[in-house]
Parts: C-alpha cells; sequence; structure tokens
C-alpha cells in the first residue's frame, strides 16, 4: 500500500510538470560528462580564435603589400617601356638624319670633284682625250702614284662621262684609294660604280671589293650587305660563291669585337 502511494505521487507529479519520459541518474551523468567535454572543446576554439585572427590578419597585410610592391612593378616596366620606346624613336631619327648628312655630303664631293676637274682641265694647254687619260691613270697606278692616277681618271670622268673607259676609270679611282688601304674613301668609290654603271661588267667586282672594304673597316653590316646585294643582283655572277663565303664567316663572327664592331 505504500510503495503504490509513492508510486502514484510520483506519476502524478510528473504529469504535472508536463514531462514525456524520465531520466536517470546515469542518464544524467552521462549527458553532464557529454557536456563537459563540449565545453572543453568550445574552450579550445575561442583560445585558437586570436591566433587564427592574427594569421588572417597577416595574410591580410601580406597580400596588400605583395599587391602594391606588384603594382609599383607593372608602373616601373610601363615607364621603362616607355622609355625604350623613346630611345627607339630617337634611334630612327638619328639614323635618318646621319643618311640625309651622309648624302648632303656626297653631293658636296661630288661638286668639288667636279670643280677641280674643270680647274685641273683648264690648266691644261692641250686638250687631252679620254684615252690619252685613261693611259696616264693607267701608268700612274702601276708606278704607285696613286693621287696622280686619281687625278687622271677623274677628268676622264667629267669630260667623257659616256667613255667607254668612264666604269674602269671609276673603279680605278676606287682600287687606288684600298691600295693605299684607305678603305673608308675606297667604299664611296666602289659605290658609285654599280649606282652609275649597273650593267657594267665591273658592277659585282664593285659590289664584292666595296664588301671585302667593308669587312677590313670591322663594319660587318655593311660588308654583309655588300655581299648579299652581289648575290641578289648579280645571281650568275662568279662572285657569288666567294661572297656566300665571305658572308657566312663574318656572321660566325658577328659577336667577336676584334673582327666585328658594327
Amino acid at each position: 500500500m505504500r510503495l503504490a502511494t509513492i508510486t502514484l505521487t510520483a506519476t502524478l507529479a510528473l504529469g504535472a510538470t508536463g514531462c514525456p519520459w524520465v531520466t536517470t541518474k546515469h542518464e544524467g551523468q552521462t549527458l553532464r560528462r557529454d557536456v563537459d567535454q563540449l565545453q572543453v572543446k568550445v574552450d579550445k576554439q575561442e583560445e585558437a580564435l586570436p591566433r587564427l585572427q592574427q594569421v588572417l590578419d597577416e595574410a591580410t597585410k601580406l597580400l596588400a603589400r605583395n599587391s602594391a610592391d606588384l603594382g609599383a612593378e607593372v608602373n616601373g616596366l610601363s615607364e621603362e617601356m616607355k622609355s625604350l620606346n623613346g630611345l627607339v624613336q630617337d634611334a630612327k631619327r638619328y639614323a635618318e638624319e646621319v643618311r640625309d648628312a651622309s648624302a648632303r655630303q656626297e653631293q658636296r664631293i661630288l661638286a668639288l670633284e667636279q670643280r677641280i676637274a674643270e680647274l685641273e682641265a683648264k690648266a691644261v694647254v692641250t686638250q687631252k682625250t679620254a684615252g690619252q687619260l685613261w693611259d696616264e691613270g693607267q701608268t700612274a697606278m702601276r708606278a704607285g702614284r696613286y693621287e696622280d692616277a686619281r687625278a687622271a681618271f677623274r677628268q676622264l670622268l667629267v669630260k667623257y662621262p659616256g667613255d667607254e673607259h668612264a666604269d674602269d676609270a671609276q673603279f680605278q679611282r676606287a682600287e687606288s684609294y684600298a691600295k693605299e688601304k684607305k678603305y673608308q674613301e675606297s667604299l664611296g668609290e666602289y659605290q658609285r660604280v654599280f649606282e652609275k654603271y649597273p650593267d657594267s661588267a665591273l658592277a659585282d667586282d664593285a659590289a664584292f671589293r666595296a664588301g671585302e672594304a667593308a669587312e677590313a673597316l670591322k663594319w660587318c653590316t655593311d660588308a654583309r650587305a655588300y655581299f648579299g646585294l652581289l648575290v641578289k643582283r648579280w645571281p650568275k655572277s662568279n662572285l657569288v660563291k666567294k661572297a656566300k663565303s665571305k658572308d657566312a664567316a663574318i656572321k660566325k663572327n658577328s659577336k667577336n669585337k676584334a673582327k666585328c664592331q658594327s
């Protein structure tokens, strides 16, 4: 009777609180232990939060700094490219100015030579024929009197520009400078041969000799240009093989400052 009363009382009490189940003491201890373990994990996570925030802040700063550095490098490269473009344009303008100045200088030299030849002609009482001037120049060349030879050939070119010996006279003027190792002077004279007399039998010889003169000056770019011109303009010349061989050798040594300066 006593046990029934206690059971009924407990049942009524639970019904009054609205609880649908009954928790035992063992289950309560287990639940408490689980809660404690969960709290420990939460505490550890909370302890790690400041360090995680610090790492995140450092990463953010590093990213910002790298972005700034990258931006600075990009801006620097952009400025450098602008500067290089400016230098290229300046170089092109300078090259054009040099070409123009060279052309004007060439015209002045030709005018002076013509004037000198005219003055020399006036000083001669007896008018010499083209044949006489040619023989005179040839004789002076064989004797090593190159200045006298050039003077005779110049008179021939001025007085008899259409003579059959005109291209030969021009070529011999170039040769006289080359024999004196005045290669820079010889270059212009050789070039006049194939420019003024492109159909001459000496045109390809002049181009080849111009290449050799440029090579002697260590002007490798110019030398290759002359040899290349010979191969392109006179493909049937017996000098084509030698020109190609010369060009290949110069190309091989193009970075050797002892042999190539430009």
